[in-house]
């Protein structure tokens, strides 16, 4: 199953960037808002109980007659939550940010092999769709012209531009003299031996944060070799490569191995969105892997 351009509404959010049409269904924020509230809820309570630490040492030390000490805990800069509601904003300008880059790499090198492309940014993340009103011609002859290579390229593309992203934004924290005061897994060590003083801004720490999880996330989950990620779309075209005739088919039952381990170690880990999501992903192959095998058909054009 491939992912379908959802259907244009009133409510839609419409802007050009970099010359491509952007159009954000209603849905994204909801979703954006859903994936974020448990992550900026935690982050909140964490900082509201290390603040109401704080304050029962010092009331501690008052106690024992540590007045000085007392005085200096409370003269500390406070590390306060911002409140949950500040931090839902950040993180969702910081998802909007990430998947539109995403999608930005896929569309900048479909129009480099000749075909422009439009982004919808939607609940399900985004997709770049090759636009039949192009100039560039219409979309049955753009298809024809894309080689496998090509279209390994257009699919890498947008994890690529993530980690571009992730690249770019540690760099310019690092210039500037400052490291972030987290880890992101798989940078842990990267981030340590960034060096550096603590970013002083608390919300700029944690926009950094909100921009680069999700950054690092999407971008591997997007080449695990599961339809319709990205990475399932790569495995196609290598498959077809070294066996044009039974490619697709050993894609597909690669997806379907692939959704289900994801979707078992997920479960392990108690991560239910994600088991649920693997799963989904895994039966999905599973019923295309039944059709296909059934009609001996092949895919045409498809947004990524």
């Amino acid at each position: 199953m491939f992912l379908a351009e959802p259907q244009p509404t009133r409510y839609d959010l419409r802007f050009s960037f970099l010359g491509f049409r952007v159009r954000v269904a209603p849905w994204f924020w909801l979703a954006a808002l859903l994936l974020g509230w448990n992550l900026t809820m935690g982050i909140h309570d964490q900082f509201t109980q290390l603040e109401r630490g704080r304050g029962e040492q010092i009331k501690e030390l008052e106690e024992a007659g540590e007045t000085e000490l007392a005085e200096k805990l409370r003269r500390a800069p406070a590390v306060a939550s911002p409140g949950q509601g500040i931090l839902l904003v950040v993180w969702v300008a910081a998802v909007f940010t990430t998947i539109l880059v995403h999608e930005l790499g896929h569309a900048l090198v479909m129009r480099y092999y000749g075909t422009d492309a439009y982004i919808v940014l939607y609940h399900f993340g985004g997709l770049a769709v090759p636009d039949q009103g192009s100039s560039f011609g219409s979309l049955g002859q753009t298809y024809s012209r894309l080689r496998p290579s090509h279209q390994i390229a257009i699919s890498a593309a947008g994890p690529g531009a993530q980690l571009l992203l992730v690249a770019v934004a540690l760099l310019c924290v690092r210039l500037a003299g400052y490291a972030p005061s987290f880890s992101v897994w798989p940078l842990d060590s990267l981030l340590v031996r960034m060096g550096g003083e603590r970013i002083p801004s608390l919300p700029l720490d944690l926009a950094l944060f909100f921009l680069l999880a999700p950054s690092v996330g999407w971008a591997l989950l997007n080449l695990l070799p599961v339809y319709p990620l990205d990475g399932g779309q790569i495995a196609r075209e290598l498959f077809t490569i070294y066996s044009p005739h039974s490619g697709i088919r050993n894609s597909l039952v690669l997806s379907v191995v692939a959704g289900a381990a994801v979707a078992i170690f997920a479960f392990a880990r108690e991560d239910t969105f994600l088991a649920i999501m693997f799963g989904m992903l895994a039966f999905s192959s599973y019923q295309v892997l039944q059709a296909y095998s059934g009609r001996g058909g092949g895919f045409g054009g498809r947004p990524w």
